[in-house]
């Protein structure tokens, strides 16, 4: 693992990106304490996290969770039924 300053990933961004790229993990130290790390990625560890990370699918999350909690819900079987019927 290397550790580089901001001003050094300012002024080597290329090379820390191949060194990253090529799988060791680079963290940034600002005024001597670390506050970033930079890692390879892959797109599917990407979407995860994007995914993940979104406000939008963590409330609907927990209201499927909070309906299964209240017994708000309904099978396959009968959601397309109702689906079929419209």
């Amino acid at each position: 693992m290397k550790f580089v300053s901001v001003s050094e990933l300012k002024n080597d961004t290329s090379a820390i990106v191949r060194r990253v790229s090529g799988g060791q993990p680079v963290v940034v130290m600002r005024h001597g304490k670390p506050c970033a790390a930079v890692i390879r990625i892959s797109e599917d560890t990407l979407d995860q996290l994007l995914f993940e990370g979104s406000p939008i699918v963590k409330q609907a999350v927990q209201e499927a969770l909070d309906d299964l909690k209240h017994g708000r819900s309904t099978t396959v079987t009968e959601y397309l039924r109702g689906k079929r019927s419209t």
